[in-house]
This record gives C-alpha cells, structure tokens and sequence, in this order.
C-alpha cells in the first residue's frame, strides 16, 4: 500500500509561487473576515487582551456564500480619528487602543514578521485585522489577521451598541492591503554587495547598511568577513548585535551562521555559540525545522517503511525523496516544493507541474519531543505518513 501511495505521488513536482494576501473587509452579519476574493476566516479570539493560534479560513468560497455574509468595505485605522494602531517586533504583534496607550491584543506569529502595513477596523470596533509583511519564498509578502475583541455573533438578531463616534456611511473605503514596495536603491545596493570583489565586499555591505541600518544580511556578511580576516572579537560582536535585532529575518541568519564555513574557527567559541542560540533549545517552528541545518530522515525498513530525506531550505522551498524497497523491487521519487510554519507546526506544499497550488496539495506536519531533540511527523496522505529526525551538518 505505501508502494502504491508513493507511486501516485510521481505527479506532485513544482513549487507555487508566494502570494500575498489583500484583506476584503468584515462581515455585516456573522464573525468571518474576507481574504482575497474567495477565502473565508474566522478571527482569533481574545482572552485577557491575548489571542494565539493561526485563523480558521475556507478556501475557494463560492460567490453566493460571501453575497449573503454581506462583507463591509474595510475602515483604515489612519490619521487622527484611528482608534487602534498596531506595531510588530520579531513574531509578537501588538494592538494597542492609540487614546490610552494600552494593548488590547498581543498575538505570535507563525512567521517572524516583517512591518505593519495597516490596521483595519470594523463599523463597531468589535473586530481588528491587521495586514503585516513576512518573508516567503525569499519574497516579502502580505499576510492578514483578524481579532474578535468582542463576541458578537448574529449582528442582525443582537445588535451591538456603536461607539459614541460612530464612522459615517461617507467615509471612503479603504483600499486592500498590497505587498510592500521594496527600495530600489536598497535592492541595487545588495545585488551590487553581492557581486563585490573580496577587497570590496566589506565597503559594498557597509554601504547596504547606510540605507538600511539594521538590515540582517549586511551584518551577517560583514561578521563573515571579520571572521575570514581572523577578526574574532570583531566578528563575534556584530553577530551578538545581529541577535538583539528585531527583524524577523535575524533569526534566519544567525542560524545560517551556524554551519557557515567562514565561522569555522570560532564554531566553539562560547559568546559565538550563545549569539547564534547553537546550545539553546528551540522554540520557534523555524529553529525546529532549521536549527541544525534543515535536513531531516527516516531510516527506512524493508517493505514496511520507506527510506525519506527531506532538506528545507532559507528561501521556503524544499526537497523530499521517498524511497521504497522490497524483496529486491525498489522505487524512489523525488519531489520539489514548498514549505511554510502554521501554528507550532509546518505545511509542505507539493503542487502538480503546471497548476496552482490548492489545499488537496498541502501536507501536514507537526513536532513531538524526541528524547532531547524534535521529530518531524508529516502525512502527504492517509496510506503515507513518516517521521523524521534532523540530520546535524
């Protein structure tokens, strides 16, 4: 069965280009918020100003189904009538009411977020989405989130008192949230750093930092340079400042840091190790996943498990081969894809060649304990479900 399985997998070949999400507004007449044209969320809810988790959505809704949700075109929170405003720093978003200065709702993200791109309320202040950047694919991209501050389901039946300043049926609909524009001065900067010669690349990164302070992948480069040059002291240093950044790329690049060659020599360092969290226990899908490297397998057995090696990569894309083998038949398949965090777990993605990648292509996986490490348990179908533990480079 598990041969027949792998076999009907052999389609499942490309990755899907990363998509950002528009938010459509809330519902006039029931909790949901609108993703897109066609995705339907429920939002988190809030409990002593804490919501977690990742939103409830139903994908490829049909146009029937959203006319009688009745979604409202979604109200900006900007300028000096906003009501909320919300700020990011690494995965923890923060909504606060802008009058009092206090936080109203404080989520983690799956993903470490990039900016806030805007805050978006409903007619009664009952519910708040927030559209931020992440990384995926090596792409910035939009994601959207919605809170319930207030249960209030059945609007029409059990009408919420609005607010002493209500919005006006006049004020202009804000428009969806769109990706985040790049700087193309900044993009020019590190294409250039990227392509300088070793005498240039420490000036060329120098310079990507002068427009962009904090920007990971200059810091990481110029510790790499340091740490080549027998800077040590030097190198160890900008990495500890690299892990006190609250971009939400740091991480990605302090565990790179890890298994680069150009650290090799100081690799056993304590201050290395505690800068680049080698000897801390990770807490993040992402450091679960990357920690050692991104290489996970499964010992196979013959003709009852299959042989599997899995290597996810920075930029969110990833490799699976299966391997099967009994009384001397053997089969293995490779396959290309995607990965991302959801919740304390992942989704691979394994769209067939040539189409848009659905949920029918999505694959569960969750973490477990492990003795002192993390197993890797997915299921890419009810007949084919492996666990896999990380390969250390």
């Amino acid at each position: 069965m598990v041969m027949r399985t792998a076999l009907s997998l052999a389609l499942v070949l490309a990755a899907g280009p990363a998509v950002a999400d528009t938010f459509g507004g809330f519902s006039g007449v029931d909790e949901p918020y609108l993703v897109n044209r066609d995705r339907v969320c429920t939002p988190l809810s809030v409990k002593d100003g804490t919501a977690a988790g990742a939103p409830q959505c139903e994908k490829d809704v049909t146009a029937d189904v959203i006319a009688k949700l009745s979604f409202k075109d979604p109200i900006a929170q900007r300028g000096p009538k906003a009501t909320f405003a919300a700020t990011a720093s690494g995965r923890t978003l923060t909504v606060t009411n802008k009058a009092s200065g206090n936080a109203v709702v404080t989520w983690t993200a799956p993903d470490p977020i990039g900016k806030v791109v805007e805050v978006y309320a409903s007619q009664y202040e009952d519910r708040i989405a927030v559209a931020y950047t992440t990384r995926r694919l090596g792409k910035e991209v939009t994601d959207v989130v919605a809170f319930e501050l207030v249960k209030t389901t059945g609007r029409e039946v059990q009408p919420v008192t609005p607010p002493a300043n209500p919005p006006t049926t006049t004020t202009a609909p804000a428009q969806p949230a769109q990706p985040a524009v790049t700087d193309p001065k900044l993009d020019k900067a590190i294409a250039a750093a990227k392509k300088a010669s070793k005498a240039k690349a420490a000036g060329a990164w120098q310079a990507v930092l002068a427009i962009d302070k904090d920007n990971s992948e200059a810091q990481f480069n110029l510790a790499a340079i340091k740490a080549t040059s027998k800077q040590k002291d030097d190198a160890i240093a900008a990495l500890e400042k690299l892990s006190q950044s609250s971009r939400g790329d740091a991480i990605e690049w302090l565990i790179e840091a890890r298994f680069d060659k150009a650290f090799a020599a100081i690799r056993a360092e304590p201050k290395f190790r505690t800068a680049v969290g080698l000897d801390r226990k990770a807490t993040t899908p992402y450091e679960k996943l990357m920690g050692f490297g991104g290489q996970w397998e499964q010992t196979g057995t013959s003709c009852e498990a299959p042989e599997v090696k899995l290597t996810a990569q920075r930029d969110r894309t990833v490799r699976l081969r299966i391997k099967t083998v009994c009384r001397g038949d053997s089969s293995e398949l490779p396959f290309k894809g995607t990965w991302r965090t959801e919740g304390d777990g992942l989704i691979l993605t394994f769209p067939t060649k040539g189409k848009a990648a659905s949920v029918k292509d999505e694959a569960p996986c969750t973490f477990q304990a492990k003795g002192d490490e993390n197993a890797l348990t997915c299921v890419l179908d009810r007949d084919l479900e492996f666990t896999l533990l990380p390969t250390r480079r």
